[in-house]
């Protein structure tokens, strides 16, 4: 007999290793696969985020509204990525493209690092902190296998990710 959720078993959806193993379970309690799990583990993330974000609309202290979001943006960065069912097309240089999609927030940062800013003022911009910046940036330049700030730019480019 599968077992429950348990709110004590499943921490903070805002930590990508305890959203790992909401999705383990839910593979356990569905027996359609991991497509069915992404799916329930992405819905359940989505709506904690909602939650945070209007949590924080009725907040009056601006710190705590701006921790709420940021907790929801870390729920939103722990949704699972989809794997691509395509078969990928060379690049230019004849090498395939990392099958690894960029969320949302990643895309976000991408596109202000065109902006020949600071990760600082990048997080200022989109009300999170530094360090998630950071951690962005690092996910960019891993799934576009890019080291710097314009290798990133000149791949996102050819991929198409930015105009």
């Amino acid at each position: 007999m599968p077992t429950a959720l348990c709110p004590r078993t499943v921490d903070d959806p805002g930590n990508s290793g305890r959203a790992s193993a909401l999705r383990l379970q839910l593979c356990s309690l569905n027996q359609e696969g991991t497509a069915a799990a992404d799916a329930a583990l992405t819905t359940c993330l989505m709506w904690v985020a909602g939650v945070l974000v209007e949590i924080a609309g009725d907040v009056a202290d601006p710190r705590t509204a701006g921790a709420l979001v940021h907790r929801a943006s870390d729920a939103l960065a722990a949704v699972p990525v989809p794997v691509p069912q395509v078969s990928p097309v060379p690049q230019r240089n004849g090498t395939l493209p990392s099958p690894q999609r960029l969320t949302g927030r990643e895309h976000a940062v991408l596109q202000q690092l065109q902006e020949e800013v600071s990760l600082r003022q990048i997080a200022v911009d989109l009300y999170v902190s530094h360090n998630t910046v950071k951690s962005h940036t690092r996910a960019v330049y891993r799934k576009l296998g890019a080291r710097s700030r314009a290798e990133a730019l000149v791949k996102a480019r050819e991929l198409g990710l930015l105009v």
